[in-house]
């Protein structure tokens, strides 16, 4: 490990759990110090053995993609219709059937079943409940059925009839099954220092300056402002000026306050941006300046995940700060669901430190010895010189003689 440049130990709960999950959140020093995509990353345990995880940006996610199935061997049995379904051949995760029955006022179970092989079935979830009923010309409806996240290339659903509107098995018009992905959110929040206000003119009206620096370079995509003052109305822009000769426009707007709005907090939100310095213009015109009390950036929370039995005593050793490093992809990616039940135990890293081994890679020769370049060019313009000598001594003896 002498090429990471930083670790951190983290304390793994004296009660030793044998099974389960366990997480930690990026704190400001390893936003700062790890890469942007964070693949520099590696766990320890106490033995020296290496842990494996998986790295989760904590953004809130809804989402479906629906898959091409083929349908076949559909049949009724007693009160129940069912169908199967081919996904192909390499099939994709799924974990989400929706199922459209004929009819209204109904409430029916659903079984739902996996096969690797066409022959041999898994149940994936059973009873199920879909229903539909409608009065005063609305709808209210369930068609969908959430189950394990699967692989199985083969899918069967099985609709029992409701014994209290179907003579016979329900009729069957459509199943569409779906990979979905939900996925809460979690935020954290860093606190800036704002330097005093600095007054200046933005196009050519008064306005107020104010620079905030959050001691290191982390991940925003939100800020919120805690503000004095009364109702207002004024024109802003937010600027990433960790190059002052170069700033980055992060969002502008207005920032505002109603009787109807009297929170004493502004959000602004933007593309998430790695920055460690922002600077907020704000146009005053003839009003008094806007008291900025607190300035706190938002980004999502960059959460590693692993497994207790793997962590062994403790405590944990996590690595970081190596630009070169190859990005690991471990198993445990393809096991994990997008919510573990229950939820991971959550630790909380140490202070940082040096790793006694680190060793920067070497820097290239002719940084480390810039002398030589110069050394180099001398020497190339003697030989040049020499070159252009030779030749006009050569010109001057073929001149003939008057």
């Amino acid at each position: 490990m002498s090429a990471w440049q930083w670790f951190k130990d983290v304390q793994v709960p004296r009660v030793q759990m044998s099974s389960g999950l366990l997480d930690f959140v990026f704190d400001r020093d390893m936003l700062n110090a790890t890469r942007a995509d964070h693949a520099d990353v590696r766990l320890y345990n106490g033995t020296g053995r290496e842990i494996p995880y998986v790295l989760r940006v904590r953004r809130e996610v809804d989402t479906s993609r629906a898959f091409t199935a083929r349908e076949f061997n559909r049949s009724t049995e007693g009160g129940i219709t069912q169908a199967s379904y081919d996904l192909g051949e390499q099939p994709q995760q799924h974990n989400e059937v929706e199922i459209e029955t004929a009819g209204d006022n109904f409430r029916r179970l659903v079984d739902v079943q996996g096969s690797s092989d066409g022959a041999e079935w898994y149940t994936l979830v059973s009873g199920a409940i879909t229903f539909r009923f409608t009065a005063r010309g609305k709808t209210v409806e369930q068609k969908s059925v959430d189950y394990p996240v699967s692989r199985y290339r083969y899918l069967r659903v099985r609709v029992d009839r409701d014994s209290q509107v179907d003579r016979s098995a329900p009729e069957l018009n459509g199943v569409r099954i779906f990979r979905s992905v939900r996925m809460t959110g979690e935020m954290v929040s860093f606190q800036g220092i704002v330097e005093s206000r600095d007054a200046d003119r933005v196009n050519s009206r008064p306005g107020s300056i104010w620079r905030v620096d959050f001691g290191a370079r982390i991940p925003m995509e939100r800020v919120v402002l805690a503000m004095g003052g009364g109702l207002f109305s004024r024109p802003y822009q937010l600027d990433a000026v960790d190059d002052p000769a170069s700033p980055t426009s992060l969002a502008s707007g207005i920032l505002y306050r109603s009787e109807d709005n009297p929170d004493g907090q502004q959000t602004i939100q933007f593309p998430e941006h790695f920055a460690r310095r922002v600077k907020l213009t704000v146009t005053d015109d003839r009003n008094a300046p806007l008291p900025i009390l607190e300035f706190t950036a938002q980004s999502a929370a960059r959460e590693v995940v692993f497994e207790a039995q793997s962590s062994g005593a403790g405590p944990i050793r996590v690595y970081y700060g190596n630009p070169r490093a190859l990005a690991p992809r471990y198993d445990l990616a393809a096991r994990l669901p997008a919510e573990p039940s229950p939820a991971p135990l959550r630790l909380r890293p140490g202070p940082q430190r040096e790793n006694p081994i680190y060793r920067p890679e070497p820097k290239p020769f002719s940084e480390r010895s810039p002398w030589l370049v110069y050394v180099v060019l001398g020497a190339a313009s003697l030989v040049l010189a020499a070159i252009l000598l030779s030749l006009v001594r050569a010109s001057a003896g073929e001149l003939p003689v008057a």
